[in-house]
């Protein structure tokens, strides 16, 4: 039987969650029977290869470069159909607003199998917003839209995308890859010096909706009382000169290190004590998942999908968005007393393990694959 053939569209030089869900797809899909590609967007100013590319390429997975003179260049489009055509793709799945926009349009000059897996919105501009109010249109032309959590779900349905269009597949992780190896000492060579417990991580692109700003202002009371810590913002973005330098004003340079993007998240959470995600939107988040099987405890807010994997007081605590006192509220109970937080952190992880496991989110994209491209599935 031929291999159903799948065009992934992204429009990013980054990896993070969304990424790293397309790579690990890659190594688990069942290669006997799906064949999956990649298409990347580049304007005239861009060329070459960026982190994510290159990690795809690390895998053996094809890449496409789809060129236009700018970011609005509609021979994109053509440029989108003309590489279905030649390579006989079944299904185009696309992952955020430019390749949805870019897919809807393509289906238009050539009818093709179109899907998308919706991971959040990001609305800091303006712009964003609009584009964002586009993308609700144009979903509901598509075959399918893979909601990674219920609230977005229940937002797509709400917004008129088709109930029976609407698949939810949370987000997961490949347990086995997050095992603790007792070895210690990254965290100081990321540093240049040892670094003092307990640590305090955050991990996520360094961006206003994440919310490592609200997480600094928590810290700086914390410190303020004199309370004895360290914070690691994992990560790199548009916001990190804005946040260093806030860090610098409020004196906390010695305390709050920035070490970049990290490939291997799990090595820092084996140094890590508590992990905070303080931000403002949500799909699903993996740094959450990928704490809680690490059995490190998690202090989230209470925003998009977030509570689908952090159940306040049973696996994690949660507190509302935009609030560094309630931040700091929590942080400064965990460090009195982390034994209860530990507690939580343990019943996280078999949960993660019974529900958020890569393998059987796999099995279920490659049934949604093997729908639209008309195969039966037996």
């Amino acid at each position: 039987m031929r291999r159903i053939k799948v065009l992934h569209l992204r429009d990013t030089y980054e990896i993070g969650g969304p990424g790293k869900t397309m790579l690990e797809t890659f190594r688990a899909i069942d290669a006997t029977r799906f064949d999956l590609h990649l298409g990347v967007f580049q304007t005239r100013y861009e060329a070459g290869d960026t982190p994510f590319t290159v990690a795809a390429k690390s895998l053996g997975m094809p890449v496409h470069y789809l060129r236009g003179y700018n970011q609005y260049d509609p021979r994109v489009v053509r440029g989108v159909v003309e590489l279905v055509k030649s390579e006989q793709f079944d299904v185009v799945h696309a992952h955020e607003v430019k390749s949805d926009v870019i897919t809807y349009l393509a289906s238009k000059l050539h009818r093709m199998p179109i899907m998308t897996t919706l991971h959040g919105w990001i609305g800091n501009r303006r712009k964003d917003r609009l584009l964002i109010a586009l993308d609700k249109r144009v979903l509901r032309a598509f075959d399918c839209v893979i909601a990674v959590s219920g609230k977005i779900r229940d937002e797509l349905v709400a917004g008129g995308v088709p109930k029976d269009v609407v698949r939810l597949l949370h987000n997961a992780i490949v347990v086995d890859k997050y095992r603790r190896t007792g070895q210690e000492g990254l965290l100081t060579s990321l540093i240049g010096k040892p670094v003092e417990h307990p640590v305090i991580t955050t991990i996520g692109r360094l961006s206003p909706e994440k919310g490592q700003a609200d997480l600094i202002e928590a810290l700086a009371i914390l410190a303020r009382e004199g309370q004895a810590f360290s914070a690691i913002f994992v990560g790199d973005g548009p916001d990190r000169e804005r946040l260093e330098s806030r860090v610098l004003e409020l004196g906390l340079e010695e305390t709050i290190h920035f070490p970049g993007y990290l490939s291997q998240p799990e090595r820092i959470l084996e140094e890590t004590d508590l992990m905070v995600l303080p931000s403002h939107t949500e799909g699903l988040p993996n740094a959450a998942l990928e704490a809680l099987v690490m059995e490190v405890p998690v202090l989230a807010t209470r925003v998009g999908g977030t509570p689908e994997v952090v159940t306040d007081g049973a696996t994690g605590r949660l507190v509302p968005p935009h609030e560094p006192q309630s931040l700091a509220a929590d942080i400064r109970e965990f460090l009195a007393d982390p034994g209860p937080w530990k507690k939580m952190a343990t019943r996280g992880r078999a949960m993660v393990e019974a529900q958020f496991d890569f393998r059987v989110r796999t099995r279920r994209l490659e049934a949604i694959y093997l729908e639209l491209a008309g195969v039966d599935a037996r």
